[in-house]
């Protein structure tokens, strides 16, 4: 199997392979040794739907190269272009929508049967939960969805389309998976959805995201306990209270702002303006000061004129995020902004990204150096040429900077937790001594 795309993509991968292991078939690293090939595709942008495709016809020629008898074409792109895909790629022979990857058994024995090929629609049913995922050998980090969905409507984004409105996921389905993983050995969870602020307003089981954090932070031993994808308007004095009250809970905010200029966020269909933003901001720092703040920009939205651009640097250097991702507009069909007028060209977005991420740059730098001298807890992950890889609170797994550990000799165990002091700082990544003890 490979998957493509988001966190919530890597969540499905493992469901369908947990059940997939416990039909006995053995798990291939290698696809020239796989009889059957899945690819979970991604689409939110064109960059994605390329490499998904670019993938799949590269699978496509184990049917004759290797020992592939059975290709599918699993997650959001099967669920949006299925129709197209079939017509042009015959090599596929079944399709998984997203909302129905624990059809994968059902898919696998019906292959030959064309009418049953598909498994399809129905996006806005209820999260699946019974199901142990496949863990990977030595994992110690997971992510964990607690919502499906988004009602955000944002005129940029498909999402809605294609993995329907915002559904939260049962408390007690949720309290049984993280006690799976917990056995399991998972040290750091990661709490996921298209937009976890809203988590448990269209349940009637008393819980909201502050209190389903305390809950996790009373009842589990986790070391780490993640938020990403928080939209600012669901950031409230109650979270940021319950945040810091519990070491457990990492002081990490991923707030996905995706502009600054008041004009584009309307246009974006965004619920913020820059002055909120600020306000928001400001609250977290001031109720958290170690507070580490991610967020996520879209350059070159149609419309977005060059005071726009300027404005959204200046706000950059203003807000001073810790980590911040930048993405060209893409311009996705179905969605309003794809028939903006005064879209942008190609070399403007990327006169614009380079602007944003060398101004992000020199934010990220100095935030690095700040942390010289001081003695963080580093979650070992790996070993790379001869230092030992590893990351602090502030670093999400995957997307974040990395911090190299020399261990002066000591062999470190993976997976566990060591004082590292910082001696030097680089752009995104920082460079440690392994120490005796934490300080306070």
């Amino acid at each position: 199997m490979t998957t493509l795309g988001c966190d919530k993509n890597t969540i499905d991968s493992q469901l369908m392979l947990g059940l997939i292991q416990e039909k006995e078939y053995s798990i291939q690293e290698d696809p020239k040794d796989a009889e059957i090939i899945i690819v979970n595709t991604c689409c939110f942008i064109q960059e994605a739907k390329e490499q998904s495709i670019d993938y799949i016809l590269e699978y496509a020629k184990y049917k004759e190269s290797g020992r592939c008898e059975i290709l599918i074409v699993a997650g959001c792109m099967a669920e949006r272009y299925h129709t197209e895909l079939n017509l042009e790629i015959p090599e596929i022979d079944g399709f998984l929508g997203v909302g129905h990857f624990e059809n994968i058994i059902d898919l696998l024995n019906n292959f030959e049967n064309t009418e049953h090929n598909k498994f399809m629609g129905d996006i806005d049913k209820e999260c699946v939960s019974d199901i142990k995922r496949f863990i990977p050998k030595g994992s110690v980090s997971a992510f964990l969805r607690i919502s499906e969905g988004c009602d955000h409507g944002c005129t940029y984004c498909v999402i809605p389309k294609i993995r329907g409105k915002y559904r939260s996921r049962k408390s007690q389905d949720i309290f049984k998976e993280l006690s799976y993983l917990q056995e399991n050995g998972i040290k750091e969870i990661v709490l996921i959805g298209q937009d976890i602020a809203p988590y448990g307003q269209d349940l009637k089981e008393g819980f909201d995201l502050p209190s389903l954090l305390e809950r996790i932070a009373l009842n589990y031993e986790f070391d780490w306990i993640r938020m990403m994808y928080l939209y600012p308007e669901g950031i409230t004095p109650e979270l940021l209270r319950v945040v810091a009250e519990y070491p457990s809970i990492c002081n990490y905010f991923d707030i996905p702002l995706q502009h600054t200029a008041d004009p584009i966020l309307k246009r974006m269909g965004r619920k913020m303006t820059l002055a909120k933003i600020e306000d928001i901001t400001a609250l977290i720092r001031n109720m958290i000061p170690d507070a580490v703040l991610r967020t996520s920009i879209i350059t070159g939205f149609p419309g977005e004129t060059d005071l726009d651009h300027q404005t959204l640097l200046q706000a950059i250097k203003a807000l001073e995020f810790d980590h911040l991702g930048a993405f060209k507009y893409s311009q996705e069909e179905d969605t309003p902004a794809a028939s903006f007028e005064n879209q942008i060209s190609d070399d403007t977005k990327d006169e614009r990204y380079k602007d944003i991420m060398m101004t992000q740059q020199e934010i990220s730098l100095k935030k690095n150096q700040h942390q010289v001298g001081r003695v963080l807890k580093v979650l070992i992950e790996g070993i790379e040429e001869e230092s030992y890889i590893g990351r602090c609170y502030g670093d999400a797994p995957e997307i974040d900077g990395t911090v190299f550990v020399d261990s002066k000799g000591t062999a470190l165990i993976i997976g566990n937790f060591y004082p590292v002091k910082i001696v030097n700082a680089l752009e995104y990544d920082l460079i440690g001594d392994i120490e005796n003890e934490f300080t306070k």
